[in-house]
């Protein structure tokens, strides 16, 4: 009983901070949406953590080579935070045209923060997306079943072994099968990454891997 109500009260602060950080932005990204209700068939919208994505991107080395790509990208969090850093490009791509809209919007009015300068938003189906020969960082935040997942992962494989690059792919609650799928793909490795001691526990369900070509 102890442990749910210190649980509750950590999420209602965190939920407060989420508030008070997206009113001084000039952000709207949070909420719980159905994915049903954006024309899916499958799953939930819920942004990452802020503390999770301010960490991992802040740690993250990023080349000004780098290309991103948040797949799943809602309405623009992760964005939001990856464009800080000196990527080449960040890109977005979200089935739900209404979130992508939201999305927009919000780069539209932050981009004065940003540092870089190419942001492209797509609403297209992911297994629809033509993947860039240059793209180098994936960013999953649990954002379809494991069949999707799985030709995603057979899609990029095919875009390394034509255009040979190392892609680091990050996903963000990440079940055993969804770690299997990724792993089949061959020449797949696990990336450590150094966190706080108080922070360890956030980032249990956080899982980065190289795909070599």
């Amino acid at each position: 009983m102890l442990g749910e109500t210190r649980a509750k009260t950590i999420g209602a602060a965190r939920q407060v901070v989420s508030r008070g950080l997206e009113r001084y932005l000039g952000l709207r990204t949070r909420g719980t949406i159905w994915q049903r209700e954006h024309g899916y068939e499958y799953g939930l919208y819920r942004p990452s953590s802020w503390l999770v994505l301010s960490t991992l991107f802040g740690q993250l080395e990023v080349a000004e080579d780098d290309v991103f790509a948040d797949i799943g990208s809602g309405m623009g969090r992760g964005l939001f935070v990856a464009a800080h850093r000196p990527f080449k490009r960040v890109i977005g791509i979200e089935r739900s045209g209404e979130l992508t809209e939201i999305a927009r919007q919000n780069i539209r009015r932050t981009r004065h923060r940003l540092r870089c300068a190419e942001i492209e938003l797509e609403t297209i189906d992911v297994l629809d997306w033509d993947i860039p020969a240059d793209l180098t960082v994936v960013y999953l935040a649990c954002p379809f079943p494991e069949p999707v997942l799985e030709r995603f992962m057979a899609r990029l494989r095919v875009s390394i072994d034509r255009h040979p690059r190392t892609v680091r792919l990050i996903y963000y609650f990440a079940t055993d099968r969804d770690k299997e799928v990724i792993s089949r793909v061959g020449r797949v490795g696990r990336v450590s990454f150094r966190v706080p001691r108080y922070l360890r526990s956030a980032f249990a369900e956080v899982s980065m891997f190289r795909l070599r070509p």
